[in-house]
């Protein structure tokens, strides 16, 4: 693979890895309210990928390898303003627990607040991303914070079969209607109440700002900024192995009972990843795959909430 000029200078990378770091340790310890609710993780654990990432951002620079550099930078970013953000989610008030699920109405707010008013707070983090994206990158920043266009072609359902996203699109939504109907309808309707249609629309609701957080930051954000210094597949790839990392369960034993689902989910999330990536690419936007992600996730929704 050819490399690209660098878009930060040695001198800026290393800089920035040298703050970001400085920032973290004293921002990450000294600031998390005390016995405070975690989003994530707790602050103090982003300083370790902050420190490694960085580290490798300036190694790739020094070896002439710039898109490792700039992928690595990209990556210790995206941990850092997360970290920030777990420092002032520490400081912020349980509102979801003032709500007494007692009733099909106040079981759908209180779902709505902890799931979709929880998932929209991630706006922040990603939206100081994309500040420091922009002054550190300046002219060379990319990103995909848009619709796209909906009518672009793809293949995605074979070569004999090149048709406008948007086509597709319907096309595969059917198919999962279809897979849906018949899901709901082996497990039966008769399990089904005010409380479960209440939580159900409230997860919907809460996976549809979940997608669209996830979409801004994986393929808004970041894959177009990996795509500056390396190809398009690559970029792909790196993106969705992050977003991929990012649904991983913490295993306490390296049993193989433990070990197998999170592998498995790893390779489901890659897969998605992937798509959706490819989706973000074509369009050049985020309509389409947003549509994609809520579908996914409302068909997951479906499956817990009937079972």
């Amino acid at each position: 693979m050819n490399e690209t000029p660098a878009i930060l200078s040695g001198k800026a990378i290393s800089a920035s890895g040298i703050t970001l770091s400085l920032l973290g340790a004293a921002l990450f310890f000294a600031l998390p309210a005390a016995d405070s609710p975690v989003y994530f993780a707790a602050a103090p654990y982003y300083l370790l990928p902050i420190v490694i990432l960085s580290l490798a951002s300036i190694a790739g620079d020094k070896f002439g390898r710039p898109s490792v550099a700039l992928a690595t930078w990209a990556c210790a970013t995206t941990f850092f303003c997360f970290g920030c953000f777990e420092v002032l989610y520490s400081w912020l008030p349980e509102v979801a627990r003032t709500i007494k699920p007692d009733s099909a109405m106040t079981l759908f707010l209180r779902e709505l607040v902890a799931y979709g008013g929880n998932r929209s707070l991630q706006i922040m983090p990603i939206a100081m991303l994309a500040i420091m994206l922009a002054f550190l990158l300046k002219n060379q920043w990319r990103h995909r914070l848009k619709a796209g266009n909906p009518s672009a072609e793809t293949a995605i359902l074979g070569e004999k079969e090149i048709m406008p996203w948007k086509r597709a699109a319907m096309r595969i939504s059917f198919y999962l209607a279809l897979v849906s109907v018949a899901f709901i309808a082996t497990k039966g309707s008769a399990g089904w109440n005010a409380g479960k249609a209440a939580l159900f629309s409230a997860k919907l609701a809460g996976g549809a700002a979940n997608s669209l957080v996830e979409e801004l930051l994986f393929r808004g954000l970041l894959q177009p900024v990996f795509e500056i210094a390396i190809g398009p597949g690559i970029a792909n790839l790196l993106q969705a192995a992050f977003f991929s990392i990012i649904h991983y369960g913490f295993i306490e034993t390296l049993s193989f009972a433990e070990i197998f689902p999170e592998l498995v989910k790893f390779v489901l999330y890659l897969g998605i990843g992937l798509f959706l990536g490819r989706a973000a690419r074509e369009t050049d936007g985020l309509l389409i795959p947003w549509l994609f992600h809520f579908l996914i996730t409302s068909a997951i929704w479906l499956t817990l909430t009937a079972s």
